[in-house]
C-alpha cells in the first residue's frame, strides 16, 4: 500500500485541509526559489513582496496541514486490514519523518552560514532558510497525518 492508498483512509475534512496546505507548500517553494534564484545582494520591493508571500504561505501550509493532522482520528487495533498491506506504508510514512530531520539538518546549515557572513544573512540564505523551512514543516506534520492512519501494529513495528 502506498501513499496514494493512504488518503482514502483519512476523513474528507483533514484530506482537504492537508490538500490545501500542500498547495500552499508549493507557492511557497516556488515562492523562496524565486527569491533565491531571482535576487542580488539586494532584494528589490517586488523580490520583497515575494519573499513575504512565501513566508504566509509557508505559515498557512503549517497552520492547514497542522490542523488536517488534529481533525484525523487516530485508527485503532479494531480497525484491522489485511496483513499485505501496510508494511510498505508504514516504511513510506516513517520516510517523511527522515525527509523533515534532513531538511532540518539543511535549515540549520544556511541560517548558520547566514549568519557568519560578514555582512549578515543575504537574501539568498534567508530563502534558502525559508524553503527548507518549509519543506520539513511539510514532511513532519505530513507524517503525523498519515502515522494517525496507519494501524496500530504497524507504527510499533521496528525499523529494519
Amino acid at each position: 500500500m502506498l501513499f496514494g492508498d493512504l488518503s482514502p483512509l483519512l476523513r474528507p475534512l483533514s484530506r482537504r485541509l492537508a490538500t490545501a496546505g500542500w498547495c500552499f507548500t508549493a507557492a511557497g517553494l516556488a515562492a523562496g526559489l524565486a527569491v533565491a534564484l531571482g535576487t542580488g545582494v539586494s532584494l528589490p520591493p517586488g523580490m520583497q513582496l515575494v519573499q513575504t508571500a512565501g513566508l504566509i504561505a509557508t505559515a498557512a501550509s503549517a497552520l492547514l496541514i497542522g490542523l488536517g493532522a488534529a481533525c484525523q482520528p487516530t485508527a485503532g487495533a479494531e480497525e484491522v486490514p489485511e496483513p499485505w498491506a501496510y508494511p510498505a506504508a508504514a516504511s513510506q510514512v516513517r520516510s517523511f519523518l527522515l525527509g523533515a530531520i534532513v531538511l532540518l539538518l539543511g535549515l540549520a546549515g544556511f541560517a548558520a552560514a547566514g549568519l557568519f557572513l560578514p555582512s549578515g544573512p543575504s537574501p539568498q540564505s534567508l530563502a534558502f532558510t525559508q524553503i527548507f523551512l518549509q519543506g520539513s514543516v511539510s514532511c513532519g506534520l505530513t507524517f503525523v497525518l498519515l502515522n494517525k492512519v496507519l494501524p496500530q501494529a504497524d507504527r510499533e513495528t521496528p525499523l529494519p
